[in-house]
């Protein structure tokens, strides 16, 4: 569905040169919608379907339920910066014309532990075997605060900018496991993660947050500092009982049928 978050949200657009800044909220009478879109996109996001279909093959229904459940995180805070990942993978391949390779989250060792490196990785072929690449921060609370947006910011600078050679590395290893197609993608990626030159006219950064506040003034703020001279994508999502929805998500996925 390529057109998900168009129809889930009501967003408004600035832009700035090579900024742009989205505000969005969700558009009357689309949640329910969005749940059952979002549990299934969700549950992507930690088990591929021939998974499922081993498990189901090996364990039966209940067994394979069991062990795709102890993958989903439990404890709110971990839910609420799953999530924030999960749809900052997927807004930036609808809206911001990346792919992103790879769902990171099938390859947590716990549950409840953030992964290491970047939020979320997004490609883009420029030709010529050279790539655009997209490295984003991905926040989520009930509440923003100016400190998380300031240090989200500053994870998006580091490193002169780039994503750290450890992690397009981990991308890397991770296509090129896979075969085919991606594991050219995966070469690629491995020759700029060595080379260590990826140019700034390549590199795009993206600041998703999805937050219970609207959080005006400090992306407002954020939006006009933001280097100007590099693609930026600020995107924010406002739902006001985030709480409440994180868990809708949650409950939704541990119930969802393994059809």
């Amino acid at each position: 569905m390529s057109d998900f978050f168009d129809t889930w949200l009501t967003a408004s657009e600035e832009t700035d040169q090579r900024k742009t800044l989205w505000r969005a909220t969700e558009a009357d009478s689309q949640r329910q919608h969005a749940i059952s879109e979002l549990v299934v996109r969700t549950r992507s996001h930690y088990v591929k379907d021939d998974e499922i279909a081993t498990f189901l093959d090996t364990l039966g229904y209940d067994g394979a339920a069991e062990v795709i459940r102890t993958n989903y995180p439990e404890g709110p805070t971990c839910r609420s910066g799953d999530l924030g990942e999960i749809l900052c993978a997927e807004v930036i391949e609808e809206w911001c014309g990346f792919e992103v390779p790879i769902r990171k989250l099938r390859y947590k060792d716990h549950r409840d532990q953030a992964m290491r490196g970047e939020d979320v990785i997004g490609v883009g072929d420029v030709g010529e075997g050279q790539l655009r690449l997209l490295k984003a921060e991905a926040k989520s609370a009930q509440a923003l605060s100016t400190e998380t947006v300031q240090s989200a910011r500053e994870g998006l600078e580091a490193n002169l900018g780039r994503p750290t050679a450890h992690s397009m590395i981990y991308l890397a290893r991770r296509l090129i496991e896979m075969g085919g197609a991606k594991a050219e993608l995966g070469k690629k990626i491995l020759t700029e993660a060595v080379s260590k030159a990826v140019p700034k006219d390549r590199i795009t950064h993206c600041l998703f947050t999805i937050t219970g506040n609207p959080a005006v003034a400090m992306l407002d703020d954020d939006f006009a500092d933001a280097d100007g001279t590099r693609d930026q994508y600020i995107i924010h999502v406002q739902i006001p009982d985030h709480a409440n929805f994180v868990e809708q998500v949650f409950d939704g996925v541990n119930n969802l049928a393994l059809d």
